[in-house]
C-alpha cells in the first residue's frame, strides 16, 4: 500500500510539472517558425491541454 501511494503521488507531481512547463511556453508569433508551432501544439495536446492547440488569430472572432 505505501508503494502505491508514493508512485501516486510522484506521478501526481510529475504531471503537474510538466503541465506547468508547457503552460510557460510562451505563445507562437504570427508569421513564425512553423516547427515551434507545431511543438507548441503537440506539447499542448499530449498534455490535455486542448483550449491552447487551436493557433489564435487576432483577426478571427474567438471560439469560445
Amino acid at each position: 500500500m505505501r508503494e502505491y501511494v508514493i508512485n501516486t503521488l510522484t506521478g501526481s507531481a510529475a504531471a503537474l510539472i510538466a503541465s506547468a512547463a508547457a503552460r510557460a511556453l510562451p505563445e507562437p508569433a504570427a508569421g513564425g517558425s512553423q516547427v515551434y508551432l507545431w511543438f507548441y501544439r503537440f506539447v499542448h495536446f499530449m498534455l490535455a491541454n486542448f483550449d491552447k492547440t487551436q493557433a489564435t488569430n487576432a483577426n478571427q472572432p474567438s471560439r469560445i
